[in-house]
C-alpha cells in the first residue's frame, strides 16, 4: 500500500503488489493496448474502493461528507485512489473563508483538537484514521485479489502476443 498527503494535497493511496514493477515492465513490452487494458482492470478495482470510501465518509461526519465528493480514482496501471486535493471548498461554518479539500481531508480523517484550528474535527487518531485508511485496510486484500487475477490474465493474453479480436 503506498500513500502520501501532506497540507492541501489530500489524502492517495495505491495497491502495491510483490513484483509488480517488472510486470509493468513487461507490459511496456506489449504495447499501448495492453497499457490500456492494464488501466481498465486497476480502475474497476479503484471505483470499487471509490464507491466504498465515499459510503464511509458519508457517515463519519459532516467534514467527511464534505470531502467525500472529492474521492476519485487515479489513471494508473494498479488501483489508485485520491480524496482532498487543493479544490478550494467552502466550510459551513465561516462562508467567506476557503480552505483545500486536502487541508478538510487530513483533518476528517486523522483529527485534530490541540490548535484552535483543527477543533472542529473529532479527537486525534494517529495513524489509524477515521474513515479513509480503515476502509482501504478493509477492502485491501479483496481488491488485491481481483487486481491479481485480472492482471494475471491480461498478462497470459498478451504475453502470446495478444488477441486483438477480443
Amino acid at each position: 500500500m503506498a500513500a502520501g498527503g501532506g497540507s492541501g494535497r489530500g489524502i492517495d493511496a495505491g495497491v502495491e503488489v510483490t513484483g509488480y514493477k517488472e510486470t509493468l515492465r513487461a507490459f511496456n513490452t506489449y504495447g499501448k493496448e495492453a497499457n490500456r487494458e492494464l488501466r481498465e482492470a486497476a480502475g474497476v478495482e479503484a471505483d470499487r474502493l471509490v464507491a466504498a470510501i465515499t459510503l464511509a465518509a458519508g457517515t463519519a461526519g459532516p467534514q467527511a461528507a464534505l470531502v467525500a465528493t472529492t474521492v476519485r480514482r487515479k489513471s494508473d496501471r494498479v488501483p489508485a485512489v485520491v480524496a482532498g486535493g487543493t479544490r478550494r471548498i467552502r466550510p459551513n461554518t465561516r462562508p467567506k473563508r476557503k480552505v483545500s479539500a486536502g487541508d478538510v481531508a487530513l483533518g476528517a480523517e486523522f483529527g485534530g483538537g490541540r490548535r484552535p484550528q483543527t477543533r472542529q474535527f473529532p479527537p486525534y487518531s494517529g495513524h489509524r484514521g477515521y474513515w479513509f485508511w480503515p476502509t482501504v485496510r478493509s477492502q485491501l486484500p479483496e481488491i488485491g485479489r481481483r487486481y491479481i487475477k485480472a492482471l494475471d490474465t491480461l498478462a497470459r493474453k498478451w504475453g502470446t502476443g495478444g488477441d486483438p479480436g477480443g
